[in-house]
C-alpha cells in the first residue's frame, strides 16, 4: 500500500515561497529533535517521519478534535459501501433502494436489501481503525465524530455514544413506519423469521430469485400495526433534529483544533459542510482515504493532512503515536 501526504512543506499543491520553505523545513527538523515517542511509521506505508510526527504532536497539543468518519473506515472489515465498486445489490443503486418511497411501493425488497446489509455487520468485526478512534475518544474528551456509518462497528468497537452523533441512524434499529406513532426498537439479525437469508445463495445476484414474503408477514408494529422500517436514514429524509443539535452543540463550544475526515469522499449533506465549519473554526485538517475527494469541499489545503490509501490502516497508524499499537 502505499500513502501520499500533504503538509505545507511538502505539497503539489504548495504556493509558499522558498524562504518560507526552508523555514517550515527547520521547523520539521526541529519538531523531529523534540519527539521522544517511540513510534515511527511502517515503512511500508510511505510515511514519512516529518508528517508522522508534526501529526502526532499536532493530536497531543489539540484539545477539540472534530471527525466525520465515513464507509470507507469500515471497508477492511468486509462492509460494502454506498459508493464504492461494490454498491450494488441485485443491479440496483442503493440509492434506489434506500428509499422511502420505494418503502411504501416495495417494503419488500426494501427489507431484504436492508436484511443482507444487516447480515453483513453483525458478522463483521471492528477492525483497527475503529478501535483506534474508539481510543482516542476515551483518552480525549473534547473528540466528537459525526459517524455517517450505520454499521454499529465504531459503537462496538467502544466508541463513547456521547461523543458521537449517529447522522444517518443503525442497522440495528428498526421504528414504526407511521410517523405519528414514535415506536423504536434495538433489533438484530433476522429481524423476524420470514427475513432470514438463504444460506445457499447469494440474494444480492439478481440472477437469484428473492425468496417470497408477503406484506402480512413483514415486522409490524405492536402499538400501531403499521410496518416496521429500518431505523436509517433513508436517501431524501432530513437528518432527526436531535441528533444535528448535538452535532451544533459541540461546534459552539469554541474553536476547533482538528479536523478528522476519515472514510469518506465529503459527497453527502449536510455531513460534508461539517468540514469547512472546522476550518472556519481554525481547524487544521487531516483526511484519510482511498483517493482524493472530487468534491470541492474535500479538496486538500494548503497546511492540510491526506493519507491516501485504506482509511482503517492509515487512520491506526498515524494515531498509534497518540494512543499506542491497536490489534483487531
Amino acid at each position: 500500500m502505499q500513502a501520499t501526504t500533504q503538509t505545507p512543506n511538502e505539497s503539489s499543491h504548495n504556493h509558499l515561497s522558498k524562504p518560507n520553505k526552508k523555514l517550515s523545513a527547520l521547523k520539521a527538523k526541529q519538531a523531529r529533535r523534540k519527539y521522544h515517542g517511540t513510534s515511527a511509521p511502517d515503512p511500508s506505508l510511505s510515511i514519512s517521519l516529518d508528517v508522522f510526527v508534526s501529526f502526532t504532536e499536532f493530536v497531543k497539543s489539540s484539545t477539540r478534535i472534530f471527525a466525520l468518519i465515513g464507509a470507507g473506515v469500515s471497508v477492511a472489515s468486509g462492509m460494502p459501501t454506498f459508493r464504492g465498486e461494490d454498491r450494488l445489490w441485485r443491479a440496483h443503486e442503493p440509492s434506489d433502494l434506500a428509499d422511502s418511497d420505494v418503502f411504501d411501493k416495495d417494503p419488500t425488497k426494501v427489507w431484504w436489501f436492508f436484511s443482507h446489509r444487516m447480515m453483513i455487520a453483525q458478522n463483521a468485526r471492528p477492525n483497527k481503525g475503529h478501535m483506534t478512534l474508539a481510543r482516542l475518544a476515551e483518552g480525549k474528551e473534547g473528540f466528537f465524530a459525526v459517524n455517517q456509518n450505520v454499521d454499529g462497528l465504531l459503537e462496538r468497537a467502544g466508541f463513547p455514544g456521547k461523543q458521537m452523533a449517529k447522522c444517518h441512524g443503525s442497522l440495528f434499529s428498526v421504528k414504526c413506519s407511521n410517523a405519528t406513532c414514535g415506536y423504536v426498537k434495538d433489533a438484530t439479525y433476522p429481524v423476524c423469521p420470514v427475513l432470514t437469508l438463504p444460506t445457499e445463495v447469494d440474494i444480492s445476484d439478481p440472477a437469484v430469485p428473492l425468496p417470497t414474503v408477503e406484506r402480512k408477514d413483514l415486522p409490524h408494529c405492536p402499538e400501531c400495526n403499521h410496518l416496521l422500517r429500518p431505523d436509517v436514514v433513508l436517501f431524501g429524509e432530513a437528518i432527526p433534529k436531535p441528533v444535528l443539535e448535538s452535532i451544533w452543540n459541540f461546534q459552539k463550544q469554541g474553536p476547533i483544533d482538528l479536523m478528522l475526515v476519515v472514510g469518506t469522499s465529503c459527497v453527502v449533506l449536510p455531513a460534508s459542510m461539517y468540514v469547512q465549519t472546522a476550518r472556519n473554526s481554525g481547524a487544521r485538517v487531516a483526511m484519510f482515504n482511498i483517493e482524493e475527494s472530487g468534491e470541492e469541499i474535500g479538496h486538500i489545503q494548503e497546511g492540510d493532512w491526506f493519507l491516501k490509501g485504506d482509511a482503517a490502516v492509515m487512520v491506526s497508524e498515524m494515531l498509534k503515536g497518540v494512543v499506542g499499537q491497536v490489534r483487531a
